[in-house]
């Protein structure tokens, strides 16, 4: 029975994805506009001082719109209900004329650093709009335990390096996580049939291995067969502690390695990273990532991104890193010529 409604609905959807494409019209907008809104984008991490991002909503539809500079907004940092100070507003860095122009403000504290224990709220205004506000306070750092490495060869005979990042969840408490991880390489160009030579460069070469994650089960969950290719993906490699509450947990990673010369001053430095973050950061993240990944999908029911902002868009969230490193060779050596470049940086 389930065979033979799929054998109907699926060319009525083929038909419909057809006419889609050989037909379109343009339909005015004939509804009341869309009030902009402040936008406001903060995160709180504690070896850090507080900066904000102030930005002015705008309907999809406003062809004329152009982002601009706010630089008399008004920004206020609370800490615990007291006003600490209001924030600067930090002028861009200039970029070339071909770039797109900066839709964002960037306002910083001078001297306040976010500590744990206490509750911080940003407060903006921006003349002729709603005043806008968000909270946020430190999540406690759940701290990596240890590091367990191995390396495999796979059939195509390729190297991967197995790494098993360890720590313990705090009980009694709903924890949310994400997790990145990033490398730095050095590759000796010369020929290795010949001595060392000072003169010829180790390229450096920077990447993201947080690919190497995706097998994780906590990260990517198993999922039933998609019919329609609307699977989501684990973006930003966020999980919660629902399977693992008060135990200790091992995440699981494979990357590509290649097996540095130290004899040719090669090395191979990794970087994992496991972020304590708060329960609005992780809403949004996850709600981001399925409006991203949908919004050109006229399948999917659309994606309301989630925000924590009273009278207003965005988010004010918090983190809390710890951080373990895996390192083969050393870098930098003093004598060594090192030429560098940013691979997806």
């Amino acid at each position: 029975m389930k065979m033979r409604r799929l054998n109907i609905y699926l060319p009525a959807l083929l038909i419909m994805a057809l006419s889609a494409v050989s037909c379109e019209s343009v339909i005015k907008f004939k509804g009341e506009g869309v009030d902009p809104q402040i936008v406001i984008y903060s995160l709180l991490q504690p070896d850090s001082l507080i900066k904000v991002s102030v930005a002015v909503s705008h309907a999809v539809y406003e062809e004329r719109y152009e982002p601009e500079q706010i630089t008399d907004a008004v920004v206020r940092l609370f800490r615990d209900g007291e006003l600490v100070e209001t924030l600067t507003y930090v002028p861009p860095e200039p970029q070339p004329d071909y770039y797109t122009q900066n839709p964002y403000s960037g306002y910083t504290s001078l001297a306040t650093v976010p500590e744990y224990g206490s509750t911080y709220r940003i407060e903006v205004e921006v003349p002729g709009l709603k005043t806008a506000s968000g909270e946020a306070r430190l999540p406690e750092l759940v701290p990596v335990t240890g590091i367990d490495t191995s390396s495999v060869i796979r059939e195509w005979g390729e190297r991967q390096q197995v790494v098993k990042i360890k720590f313990r969840d705090p009980a009694g408490t709903d924890n949310y996580y994400r997790f990145t991880a990033r490398g730095i390489a050095g590759t000796y160009y010369g020929d290795k049939q010949e001595p060392w030579s000072p003169l010829i460069p180790v390229m450096v070469v920077e990447t993201d291995l947080s690919y190497g994650i995706l097998g994780e089960p906590l990260i990517t969950p198993r999922q039933e067969e998609d019919l329609f290719g609307m699977d989501l993906q684990n973006t930003y490699k966020i999980f919660i502690d629902e399977l693992i509450s008060g135990k200790e947990y091992a995440l699981t990673m494979q990357f590509n390695l290649l097996l540095p010369d130290t004899d040719y001053y090669e090395f191979a430095h990794a970087s994992f990273s496991l972020h304590s973050i708060t329960r609005d950061l992780y809403l949004f993240l996850q709600s981001n990532s399925a409006h991203m990944q949908t919004r050109e999908n006229f399948l999917a029911e659309p994606v309301l991104v989630y925000t924590n902002i009273t009278n207003g868009l965005g988010v004010m969230g918090a983190m809390s890193t710890s951080a373990i490193t895996f390192k083969i060779g050393e870098y930098p050596v003093e004598g060594v010529h090192y030429e560098s470049y940013a691979y997806y940086k």
